[in-house]
């Protein structure tokens, strides 16, 4: 199983950067997982997008999803062009109706709403959907080929769901949104420390951080290998094999 990063900044795109955004190939397949602002420029530097085998968005901010509207875009040219285009499944949290009507059209996506606790199986991988604590409807990924397993917290704060999801994973990619010394508390989003925190209790053999702020990555870093030596920087474009 290999992970290649295509955007890992959070809430807003850096200059030469993107947000979450994360492709994953492993038995024959590749999945998306999540479709930040500026990540489609980095996944057509690696594959075509009719190479993409299905997308998961785990939740509905505009920094986790609002590049599948430049794949709509794309994909409805090409069949006003007169090309055939065969859709991708999409997985995905019940949408909003302006969204779905949006999506809906020329039939560009085989959609299926993610049910709480929801296992699904695409090609011979087997992919868990755990509800975790965010502002609106949220869902973290475990993803298994075989022994190995791969987490995704997407933007969780502490919660049941997040250990569950990141139990004995091999890598555990994890938002890491402020550092512990930050002047605030934000329940739904986790610090580096509690990243390492968690890393820690679910017994994962390698942390690496994402959804990462645009200044004081360093120090968010830090303050995970605190708690959980193991532990990485995300960098777009850099692949990790698992």
């Amino acid at each position: 199983m290999k992970l290649t990063i295509l955007g890992n900044n959070s809430t807003t795109a850096s200059a030469g950067g993107a947000c979450s955004s994360y492709l994953v190939e492993a038995s024959g397949k590749k999945i998306l997982m999540d479709m930040g602002s500026g990540s489609i420029f980095n996944l057509k530097k690696i594959t075509g997008v009719d190479d993409i085998d299905a997308i998961i968005i785990t939740h509905h901010h505009f920094d986790h999803f609002v590049d599948i509207m430049l794949m709509r875009y794309e994909k409805e040219g090409r069949i006003y062009m007169g090309e055939e285009v065969k859709p991708i499944p999409l997985y995905t949290p019940k949408m909003p109706d302006w969204l779905f009507e949006s999506l809906n059209k020329n039939h560009l996506f085989d959609f299926h709403f993610i049910e709480k606790d929801e296992t699904v199986n695409i090609g011979e991988l087997s992919i868990d959907f755990v509800p975790v604590l965010h502002l609106l409807e949220t869902y973290a990924v475990r993803i298994k080929d075989g022994e190995k397993v791969l987490t995704y917290s997407a933007d969780t704060g502490l919660c049941q769901g997040i250990l569950t999801a990141s139990e004995d994973a091999d890598l555990f990619l994890c938002e890491a949104s402020y550092g512990s010394y930050d002047p605030y508390v934000i329940s739904h989003h986790l610090t580096g420390k509690e990243a390492g925190e968690i890393a820690k209790m679910s017994t994962v053999r390698k942390l690496l951080l994402t959804h990462l702020p645009e200044h004081g990555k360093e120090n968010v870093l830090k303050d995970a290998q605190e708690v959980f030596r193991n532990t990485e920087l995300s960098e777009i474009m850099k692949s990790y094999e698992i």
